[in-house]
């Protein structure tokens, strides 16, 4: 055989190269699935390697990638498809709450009071609800919103979500996020957090501004079982049929009675051009499941309170709610 022309040449490179792209589709490369590092706008206080997530800052060896097939176990560690085991991570670093402000491992992180800085982290928008009984799932509908006009670092999240009010341990929350890897684009994530001081994240997959997602969180109990202990998280692109998913993920002892319709959380904001342009967010279709997993339909049981927490000079920050509908502005 001769030796191949440099053109030849030239096109196998090209057809290799092209290969090598296909394969770390849908899900992101190896080498960027780690959480975006806090140092271009941390707090002071806050180490320079700890990482952003949807909960803080939290040392890198603190936040664990649950990957597809794996589930986790109450007990911290992860069991993977063959029946395999694999320690739970040990987390031996403090945590840091939006502020900078120290939190035991097993702390939540509080909703930040209005910020006295040029800088805004934590959560800035939500709407919420409360019931005197447990929630056995939520779900949503957003779309993916344009990129911000300015990408300087920052992490901006958008989520639903699922919580103790009167025994916070963790959130179980279907994400999608800007930059949330390091990546300066639109990804989507199931996360679980905080207990002992852990972090965990399902391998985040790549989305894009238009697209339609899907955000799950249901419990794998019989109906009428307020504390359960198997939860799934799914964040789904349904515009590209893929989904991020923590299954059977622990409830950590917790019974699930304080629901998030619809989150803005962000970290390393320093201006209005570091939300996204488009300047709005809404979540539809918000649907609650009450603990006999029946939908709640009733408008008296959907009376959600929309809460801004923090306000930015010049930004339109706001927040309004409906039984169906949450709407964020910024």
């Amino acid at each position: 055989m001769g030796i191949p022309t440099k053109q030849a040449w030239l096109r196998r490179l090209l057809r290799g190269i092209a290969l090598l792209a296909a394969l770390q589709t849908p899900a992101l490369a190896a080498d960027a699935v780690r959480p975006t590092t806090a140092a271009a706008h941390r707090p002071a206080g806050v180490p320079a390697d700890y990482v952003v997530t949807p909960f803080g800052y939290f040392h890198p060896s603190c936040v664990q990638e649950i990957r597809p097939g794996e589930t986790l176990q109450a007990d911290g560690r992860i069991r993977a498809a063959d029946g395999g085991l694999r320690a739970a991570v040990a987390c031996r670093h403090a945590r840091f709450g939006p502020q900078g402000e120290a939190i035991g491992q097993n702390g939540p992180a509080p909703k930040p009071q209005a910020s006295t800085d040029d800088q805004i982290n934590g959560w800035v928008l939500d709407t919420e609800l409360v019931t005197s009984s447990a929630y056995a799932g939520i779900s949503a509908n957003w779309t993916v919103p344009a990129a911000p006009a300015s990408s300087d670092g920052q992490v901006v999240y958008f989520f639903p979500g699922l919580q103790d009010r009167n025994n916070v341990q963790s959130i179980l929350q279907p994400v999608l996020g800007w930059n949330a890897f390091n990546d300066n684009r639109w990804t989507i994530a199931s996360w679980n957090c905080c207990r002992d001081g852990a972090v965990n994240y399902s391998t985040p997959q790549a989305t894009a501004s238009g697209n339609q997602i899907v955000g799950t969180v249901q419990n794998n109990c019989a109906a009428g079982t307020a504390t359960c202990t198997s939860w799934n998280i799914v964040t789904r692109d349904a515009t590209r049929n893929v989904a991020s998913t923590l299954s059977r993920t622990s409830n950590y002892g917790q019974t699930f009675n304080w629901a998030f319709g619809g989150v803005l959380e962000v970290y390393g904001v320093n201006s209005c051009d570091d939300y996204p342009s488009d300047g709005a967010m809404s979540f539809t279709a918000v649907r609650l499941l009450d603990v006999n997993k029946q939908p709640i339909t009733q408008p008296a049981k959907l009376g959600w309170s929309a809460n801004v927490l923090q306000q930015q000079a010049g930004c339109n920050l706001n927040a309004a709610a409906s039984p169906t509908v949450s709407s964020l502005s910024y």
